[in-house]
């Protein structure tokens, strides 16, 4: 088995680098963060409430929050690589971007997800990442993986998901590992915008209409958003 460079970043890494971001991040009202415990909580309510009850796969399998939603986004942010903004005058969150690392080795065995929508989920996302390919594609046994981009309806339309994006990127850049890739996927049409905006290149693209499971088509009302696209971009000490 390879071994992790990502998985190995020391918390004492993922401050510098966090720090180094802070200091160039500037949104009026806005306070960048790092999910640290202190955060947990927060982050959890936010995922619940902002990102769940929005996000085209998650309504369209109707996925509950439960216990096993809660544990699978804290194990998520122990890893103290996501990002949230923080409203100064009111303190409450407006946008969170959460990172974990991915690698080539990773298992998922579906039998063991105990909520059913949640399952059926993880099954096209898995079949996706199948299609694309993404480690054997580039080589690779890891990569830093972006999940759960949202913001909070009240903040809505003040460029704050392009903001905090674009303040993970440059996180991950601080880090000086050179090269490093990041994986994403898309599922609605205004994160895929920011992510090709950002020069993200589309590894494979697939259209939720063609999602077929015991002859049913289980993927219907996601309206405007059409397809889920996984994307790859390759940082180096250049770009």
């Amino acid at each position: 088995m390879a071994e992790s460079i990502l998985k190995n970043l020391t918390m004492d890494q993922k401050l510098k680098a966090f720090e180094k971001t802070r200091a160039k991040f500037s949104v009026p009202g806005a306070k960048l963060v790092l999910i640290t415990e202190e955060y947990y909580d927060a982050a959890l309510k936010f995922a619940r409430e902002n990102y769940l009850p929005h996000e085209p796969l998650n309504k369209a399998f109707g996925v509950p929050w439960s216990q096993e939603q809660e544990k699978f986004w804290l194990k998520m942010l122990k890893l103290n690589l996501s990002l949230m903004l923080i409203n100064e005058e009111s303190g409450e969150p407006m946008a969170f971007r959460v990172t974990r690392i991915a690698r080539y080795d990773d298992k998922i065995n579906l039998e063991l997800i105990q909520t059913p929508p949640f399952r059926e989920l993880i099954r096209y996302c898995v079949y996706g990442d199948r299609q694309a390919d993404f480690f054997g594609q580039n080589g690779i046994t890891e990569a830093f993986h972006f999940l759960g981009l949202a913001v909070a309806d009240k903040f809505k339309n003040r460029g704050l998901a392009t903001q905090i994006f674009n303040a993970a990127i440059d996180m991950i850049r601080n880090f000086g590992i050179d090269p490093v890739y990041v994986k994403v996927e898309g599922s609605s049409n205004f994160s895929k915008k920011i992510f090709e905006n950002a020069n993200f290149e589309i590894l494979y693209e697939l259209p939720f209409a063609t999602w077929e499971v015991d002859g049913k088509f289980p993927i219907q009302n996601t309206g405007i958003h059409k397809s889920m696209k996984i994307y790859r971009k390759k940082l180096t000490a250049e770009s």
